[in-house]
């Protein structure tokens, strides 16, 4: 299997060899094409020259002789190749042989560049020389020759200044050579700087791979060091927030379970205690309790205790999973406040003068509206006051509030009864959880009431809280929006 690090090295030299190159060949062109512009720009200003320094030997009417000399001596100087042709194509000077042997030469009127300059006034051409045997670089200019006086000139049609082109592509060559090393130099430093780079890419790749498959065989407890603040750093990250996430899933979904056990476990021991009265009632009542008037209705009625007992836990176990499990519907609107509480009073009222209990309505606000769903805000009420009513002792003020605030009311279940201890406060909303439990069940109630109610208010947006002290009485309250 190839390596991350090597991927990533062969990538760079890839690239980087593909860039070099896409580089210096259009490099090489332009310095080649820049050479033999700027020679061929250097020969047709060499040929202009000759033509002014032909001019001035017309006009002084120098002996021809003179002028010849002169042609030598410019071509040696300049290390160019001078050729006067006529209009027939006969070469009547070249700088590169002996005047014993011009005529001898072939005939040069079918030269490309001469066939150029006849044409536009100007030819170039490169190709070798068929004189010298050598690659030769040609400007042909073609001059009129009505404008000169002297005999010699006269014939005069096309001139023509060559350079051996040997000099010119062994200078080329060379900075081939010195480009194609330094794109070799660059090469060796692109893959020197690209082991670098990939293993300092790779080695936290690696890293996250390893944590990965830790993580996938349980090992939750280690941790990416995160280096940078680049992609690499927030997959780490990310990667470290996950597993976090991830522990505190289990431990969310193993309390869950213990949760589950101890649920199962009483709703088992909710269930076995008023089916196991039930049948000890009818049990009694048929081994011959039935033939004895008052000791069989006594016991009907205790059977009848137990029987809407378990009905109303039945119930309430319906509700909690209806109301888990998303299928509770809401029905929000603005409802009046006040009656709302005053109903409840009303509903309540009986239960608590039965204890010489105070059940009162404070609102504070005028025409305090809120918005959610009354009947159910109405059962979460029920199972305040009803737990407030129960507990609370003889005698006891219980106080249904309501307060308007500027973007809420506030909802509170008020009672002055024994309180809750502290260590009990965060669990009372789960279910089946019981701060007395020998007296809640003398007092009856399913253990599922608050439960209800917490999930009631949250679907309103809210949080049931309870303040409350040992003896002095607690608070339920909670907010709806207005």
């Amino acid at each position: 299997m190839t390596s991350v690090r090597e991927k990533i090295t062969r990538t760079y030299i890839f690239v980087s060899v593909a860039v070099i190159l896409l580089l210096l060949l259009p490099l090489s062109l332009s310095i080649e094409n820049y050479f033999y512009d700027r020679l061929f720009t250097e020969l047709k200003t060499e040929t202009g020259m000759l033509l002014h320094l032909l001019r001035e030997y017309d006009a002084d009417e120098r002996n021809p002789g003179g002028m010849i000399n002169s042609l030598y001596a410019v071509s040696s100087m300049t290390g160019t190749r001078i050729t006067l042709i006529d209009s027939t194509g006969v070469v009547i000077f070249e700088s590169s042989v002996p005047d014993s042997q011009w005529h001898t030469m072939e005939n040069h009127l079918s030269r490309p560049e001469v066939q150029e300059a006849l044409r536009s006034g100007i030819g170039t051409n490169t190709r070798p020389s068929g004189t010298l045997g050598l690659d030769m670089l040609y400007v042909a200019r073609a001059v009129e020759p009505s404008q000169f006086r002297h005999p010699f000139l006269g014939r005069l049609r096309f001139i023509r200044a060559g350079i051996i082109s040997v000099d010119v592509t062994r200078q080329i060559a060379e900075i081939r050579w010195i480009l194609a090393v330094g794109g070799l130099g660059a090469v060796v430093l692109i893959l020197v700087a690209s082991r670098i780079v990939s293993a300092k890419i790779a080695r936290p790749i690696v890293e996250i791979a390893n944590i990965v498959a830790a993580i996938r065989t349980g090992d939750l407890e280690r941790k990416l060091p995160v280096r940078s603040d680049d992609e690499i750093g927030r997959l780490a990250g990310a990667i470290n927030e996950m597993t976090d996430k991830l522990k505190d899933d289990i431990a969310q979904l193993k309390r869950l379970q213990r949760f589950r056990s101890e649920f199962l476990g009483n709703v088992s021991h909710e269930l076995r205690t008023p089916l196991f009265s039930l049948k000890g009632f009818l049990e009694t009542l048929m081994e011959g309790a039935m033939d004895d008037a008052t000791v069989s209705r006594q016991f009907l009625e205790k059977a009848y205790h137990h029987a809407s007992r378990l009905d109303a836990l039945l119930k309430d176990l319906i509700e909690i999973s209806r109301i888990e499990s998303g299928d509770m519907r809401m029905s929000f609107r603005y409802f009046d406040v006040p009656a709302f509480l005053d109903q409840i009073k009303i509903d309540f009222n009986d239960e608590a003068q039965r204890k010489r209990q105070s059940l009162m309505v404070e609102v504070i606000g005028a025409d305090v509206k809120a918005f959610g769903d009354k009947d159910r805000l109405r059962q979460a009420m029920d199972s305040l006051v009803e737990n407030a009513v129960k507990y609370s002792q003889e005698g006891a003020h219980i106080t249904l509030k309501a307060e308007d605030r500027p973007s809420s009311v506030r909802i509170a279940v008020i009672d002055d009864g024994p309180g809750i201890p502290a260590e009990h406060i965060p669990r009372i909303f789960e279910r089946f959880y019981r701060v007395d439990k020998d007296r809640s069940r003398e007092v009856g109630g399913t253990g599922l009431g608050l439960a209800i109610a917490k999930h009631i208010v949250e679907a309103h947006g809210s949080q049931i809280r309870v303040e409350s002290r040992v003896g002095k009485g607690s608070t339920f309250l909670f907010e709806l929006k207005k």
